[in-house]
């Protein structure tokens, strides 16, 4: 299984930066996904992996070796493209099969691996279909199948799950996860969605504006986001200023001990702010039943924060927290609202 070690790597398209010296490891059976706003260079990065786009500086190396000037079909690498890039007209087993037939493969063979995948994706009974007459998920499992196939260890997918439901999505996500861990693959994931990220990787991969943020497995990346961008895009959080002198400070009337001095961003995470009739003073401004739990929006000093409960509870008078919660960060150089911005 192969190592990926990017070093370095910009891209620009003219005067326009889509990635500024992205330095990534990604180990031997890995399940990464690269996660980030449309714009922010993670599909640029996935194309430059898989040679179809070559970077304007930096390099790429696959199990050691360099892959500088290698072309795509030469990097023995399984593409999912977010279109699925179907052959219209040929059935499923010739398009699971098109990878390896186009590699010189004996067409027999071919399609005998191929079967072979489509059993898999749960597609061995619709071999001589055509793709037009399989649901979006089918069509899905089949691109799957078509990179599973050419035997390539390392599997690239640029937001494949985007043309379904969120029912198929779901499903298929588990599904995907298995099939990888499974097989032994290594593989390499786009998308902008956080809860299908924290469904399917050992690894985050957060990038904003052409840059790496921070990279850790799902809970590292929640727990301990490095600034505020991360905290906001990956699950939402309530940001107060908030000032310490002599390693103590007030925030929502619950008293914080940290050892700091000065300026503040404090974040806290929706659900991790309980509502009652002890705490700060609140008035309750919105709630709505989103599935397993209620989301509140509700007024502190005019302004609007968030909160997240299990129990419906539009009476409540205050808000509070546990000071472990908090999250701190100083003042980003751009500042708070810019930095929370997505591009």
């Amino acid at each position: 299984m192969p190592d990926i070690r990017v070093r370095d790597v910009s891209k620009y398209y003219g005067s326009v930066r889509a990635l500024a010296k992205v330095d990534l490891a990604i180990h031997d059976g890995d399940y990464t996904v690269l996660l980030g706003p449309s714009g922010c260079g993670k599909t640029t990065l996935l194309k430059i992996i898989a040679g179809i786009l070559e970077p304007t500086s930096g390099n790429v190396r696959i199990g050691g070796k360099s892959m500088t000037g290698l072309a795509p079909e030469d990097r023995h690498i399984g593409f999912v493209f977010q279109n699925y890039a179907l052959f219209p007209h040929l059935p499923v087993v010739d398009n699971a099969a098109y990878g390896l037939i186009a590699r010189g493969e004996n067409p027999d063979k071919a399609r005998r691996i191929a079967t072979d995948m489509l059993g898999l994706v749960h597609l061995e009974e619709r071999t001589t279909a055509i793709p037009r007459e399989l649901s979006g998920g089918m069509q899905q499992r089949l691109a799957m199948a078509r990179a599973l196939s050419t035997g390539s260890k390392l599997l690239l997918l640029d937001e494949p799950m985007n043309a379904l439901d969120a029912y198929i999505r779901k499903e298929l996500r588990v599904e995907l996860r298995k099939m990888v861990k499974k097989l032994g693959l290594t593989a390499i994931h786009v998308t902008h969605d956080q809860e299908e990220a924290m469904a399917l990787a050992d690894k985050v991969v957060i990038m904003r504006d052409g840059r790496i943020m921070q990279v850790g497995t799902p809970q590292e990346v929640y727990n301990h986001p490095i600034n505020p961008f991360v905290a906001n895009f990956l699950g939402e959080a309530n940001f107060l200023r908030v000032h310490f002198e002599k390693g103590k400070a007030k925030l929502l009337g619950v008293e914080l001990s940290e050892g700091l001095s000065g300026d503040y961003i404090a974040a806290i995470r929706p659900e991790n702010m309980h509502l009652g009739n002890e705490g700060a003073k609140i008035k309750v401004a919105n709630c709505r039943l989103f599935g397993p739990y209620y989301r509140f929006e509700i007024d502190y000093n005019g302004m609007r924060l968030l909160v997240r409960s299990k129990y419906e509870n539009n009476d409540a008078k205050c808000v509070t927290f546990d000071p472990k919660d908090v999250l701190l960060f100083k003042e980003p150089e751009e500042g708070l609202e810019k930095s929370l911005k997505i591009e």
